[in-house]
């Protein structure tokens, strides 16, 4: 038995090491539904950042998804990537790549989502956020629809070359504001913020209870097959002896 383990046991270090290695290229966390100040029908709120060939330098995906009893529309959505100061933790304001079509034009600004008239209408430089606002001064633009669509605003973020790269466990927050369909307040998403997570195959697995990935399929195989190459050598040293 101790010749057993003596052999198992490398083999399951080196297997296991390779299971928990194995990761995705991208950093994610989702904070809907399970929050309480998630809205009811928001079955996504989520994170994901994709590095770049250049050092700091992002593809940030901020996704909310609604079923057919979500609110009417997402007015104005914002991040923070806690120790990230705006605008001096940035070598340039975020721009978007893509944004939903409804709600155009979305304008960007260093500012947080608060649910005032004046929130993210203008650069504050205030609470290390980032937000997109539909049409600021606009008040016949109410955002993007919700209802059975999964709305995704794509950022560009380049850090200051000084800043520490995003890795798992790197702290962030999402936040937004909902609309009805007469324009009034549906609620504000604001979560307070968790750690991002990697290795997961989608947004819906990176939720703030998510602490490891799960080994992949393959990674699994190769244990077992090293498990079993481990036991047929102990079973011929014994009929050796």
């Amino acid at each position: 038995m101790k010749r057993l383990l003596s052999t198992a046991v490398p083999i399951c270090a080196v297997f296991l090491l390779h299971a928990v290695s194995a990761h995705a290229t991208s950093f994610t966390i989702n904070f809907c539904p399970g929050y309480a100040t998630c809205p009811s029908g928001v079955t996504e709120a989520s994170l994901t950042f994709t590095p770049q060939a250049t050092p700091n330098d992002y593809l940030l995906d901020l996704i909310i998804a609604g079923d057919s009893t979500a609110p009417k529309y997402v007015n104005q959505v914002s991040f923070v990537i806690t120790g990230i100061a705006t605008p001096d933790g940035y070598d340039s304001k975020p721009t978007l790549n893509s944004a939903p079509g409804t709600g155009t034009p979305w304008s960007v600004f260093f500012d947080n989502v608060s649910g005032s008239a004046s929130s993210c209408t203008t650069d504050t430089d205030s609470s290390e956020s980032v937000c997109a606002q539909s049409g600021p001064g606009d008040p016949t633009n109410r955002g993007a629809i919700l209802p059975g669509n999964l709305l995704d605003w794509q950022f560009v973020v380049n850090l200051a070359s000084g800043e520490d790269p995003l890795a798992a466990g790197s702290n962030v927050n999402l936040r937004a504001q909902f609309l009805n369909s007469d324009g009034k307040n549906a609620g504000i998403l604001s979560p307070g913020g968790g750690p991002l997570v990697d290795g997961c195959s989608s947004s819906l697995e990176c939720t703030v209870t998510t602490t490891s990935a799960v080994p992949e399929p393959t990674s699994l195989v190769l244990l077992g097959t090293g498990l079993a190459f481990a036991g047929r050598k102990l079973r011929r040293r014994g009929q050796d002896a």
